[in-house]
């Protein structure tokens, strides 16, 4: 059996609406393992995303634990977090999240820049670029690039160092058929040839024939592992 990657124990997330306390979590325990391609579907509301957040470290649970590779991350400082993310965990976006004054090409190399230099951050970033079919559009900004284009320079972006754990927000949520089609393709391929892990969120069921693990969540539970 692969080794567990993540491991979330007792999860729970609340929010004060006024004097209303809204639970979105309410006791989630649930491990990923190594080579997982696993989707997550749930109805609006139903904790998935506000899940996927705390396990990518995008955002801290009210309670419970998270481990990461054997290592308790539930409580570091603002500044491991977001060391652990830029080593570790590539995130797709539902919106993609680009940074409009970038070129495509701009935009893949930034994480890369925190770690090595601009030359090295620009050849790796060339070679996601050709990776995802769009080296021919490295100079074009996001306004210059369809929904599918810009999805897939996040995704070169959420790749470019190099992370075993790739997670990803309703990342076929804004394309059309074709576009959507083209990007779960190059999941299957991460997963399958560079046996990358990913944690997906989604509403659409034809994408599940892609995973090879299933999970349901509902009313801030895991309803269906």
């Amino acid at each position: 059996m692969s080794p567990i990657v993540i491991s979330a124990r007792n999860l729970t997330k609340s929010y004060r609406n006024g004097q209303v306390k809204n639970l979105a979590l309410r006791g989630v325990s649930l491990d990923v393992r190594a080579g997982d391609f696993l989707m997550i579907t749930g109805r609006n509301g139903s904790g998935k995303s506000t899940f996927m957040h705390q396990v990518a470290l995008l955002d801290r649970p009210t309670d419970g634990k998270i481990m990461m590779n054997g290592r308790d991350v539930t409580h570091l400082s603002n500044r491991a977090r977001s060391d652990l993310r830029l080593k570790n965990i590539g995130y797709v976006f539902q919106e993609y999240a680009l940074i409009g004054e970038l070129t495509a090409l701009q935009n893949v190399m930034l994480p890369r820049l925190m770690l090595g230099s601009t030359r090295d951050a620009k050849i790796a970033a060339m070679k996601l670029l050709q990776r995802v079919g769009l080296e021919k559009l490295a100079r074009r900004t996001p306004a210059q690039l369809s929904g599918g284009e810009q999805q897939r320079v996040a995704i070169a972006r959420a790749l470019i160092n190099e992370p075993r754990i790739l997670f990803a927000d309703e990342p076929t949520a804004n394309l059309d058929s074709v576009a959507s089609a083209a990007i779960m393709e190059l999941f299957k391929s991460l997963n399958e040839t560079e046996k990358i892990t990913i944690v997906m969120v989604t509403h659409e069921p034809e994408e599940l024939v892609f995973a090879t693990r299933h999970v349901v969540f509902a009313d801030g539970k895991v309803k269906n592992d």
